[in-house]
């Protein structure tokens, strides 16, 4: 199991215990997780970078995307794919997604959405994309949002852009939503 997934039992295990939170406060849990969310959701993106690299090198290699880790003041991760960039980065309890477009020695950047962490009543944490008010792990992160990036590339964040939406059935449908 991961290491959010263990916390997360962890904190059902005490309570089912009866036994109160560990002395954590809400700012305490919702830094541990936004770096365990950083790190899972880094090592998802490079994997599935690797992948796409690896079936469009062959056939069109200027559609291939690099990836890199963003450090300190504001910890993220950026996608870099010919003259665009997907930028997420950690504001506070919320990690931005931006994407930035480099035309004639000049950045354009547009935000596209974000992730805000919510901690629970049962102290565990979730994530809620603010544009559509899905709730995101960083599996569903990736193949719901940033994986279009991939195909895309900002065009995929366009204004009145055709997504696919998760009913509450769990079943895929066509919808089109403005950007946020």
């Amino acid at each position: 199991m991961k290491h959010s997934e263990l916390l997360w039992i962890q904190n059902m295990a005490r309570l089912a215990c009866g036994r109160p939170m560990q002395g954590n406060q809400p700012t305490e849990i919702l830094s541990q997780s936004f770096a365990l969310f950083l790190e899972e959701l880094t090592a998802i993106l490079h994997a599935h970078v690797t992948y796409f690299n690896d079936l469009v090198m062959q056939e069109r290699p200027e559609l291939a995307v690099r990836i890199f880790k963003l450090g300190v003041p504001r910890s993220g991760i950026m996608l870099l794919r010919g003259k665009e960039k997907l930028v997420l980065q950690n504001d506070g309890f919320r990690l931005r997604v931006r994407i930035v477009q480099i035309q004639t020695y000049q950045e354009q950047s547009v935000d596209a959405f974000d992730v805000d962490a919510f901690v629970n009543p049962d102290g565990g944490v979730s994530w809620v994309a603010s544009h559509d008010k899905q709730r995101v792990n960083p599996l569903l992160l990736v193949q719901e949002y940033l994986g279009r990036f991939m195909t895309h590339g900002a065009q995929a964040f366009a204004r009145g852009r055709t997504t696919t939406a998760r009913n509450g059935a769990g079943l895929a449908q066509e919808s089109t939503v403005s950007a946020p």
